[in-house]
């Protein structure tokens, strides 16, 4: 065997460059970090709002096609919106679940039960949900919030305040 067959033989990845592909991993990892930190926050309090959203579009749907009041209300009958939410016929059936949301705070002001009526119209005080998630240097909160007509509306609101306004799909925060 001669002396270029014995170099072909070893084959891969010497111990300094492996260390220094990991090297390289760590601080791109380490830049990286604060950058998805903020969009898993985003992405837990748009899919809160967006689960909300969808519960009072779906519930108002359902009392204009029966003609019949639907109930919205949190689970287990309590005021904790955070622990899920329920779809109720006149009747007391579930129509619809949304399973307990996790580090994402609700905050609540209206009437509960939300009841909307034959029309479509709530028939209480219009409901006001915010959702936020935090983590103490960057915060993102989305807002649901339902006209006279019934009908919801979302909005969110970065750091600075500023708003921006949807009719329903996902606005950014």
């Amino acid at each position: 065997m001669s002396v270029t067959d014995h170099k072909c033989a070893h084959k891969g990845f010497t111990l300094l460059e492996l260390m220094i592909v990991i090297a390289i991993v760590a601080v791109l990892s380490t830049l990286a970090f604060p950058s998805f930190s903020r969009l898993i926050l985003k992405h837990r309090a748009q899919d809160a709002a967006s689960g909300i959203f969808s519960a009072l579009f779906k519930a108002r749907s359902e009392a204009l096609k029966r003609a019949d009041r639907i109930r919205l209300q949190p689970n287990s009958g309590t005021t904790n919106w955070e622990g899920g939410w329920r779809i109720l016929d006149n009747a007391g059936t579930t129509l619809d679940t949304h399973e307990a949301v996790e580090k994402v705070t609700i905050t609540f002001s209206g009437g509960s039960p939300i009841v909307y009526n034959s029309a479509g119209r709530i028939s209480s005080a219009a409901p006001t949900f915010v959702m936020t998630a935090s983590n103490g240097s960057y915060s993102c909160a989305y807002t649901v919030e339902v006209d006279t007509t019934g009908r919801p509306y979302e909005t969110s609101a970065k750091n600075s305040g500023t708003a921006q306004t949807a009719g329903g799909g996902a606005p950014s925060c």
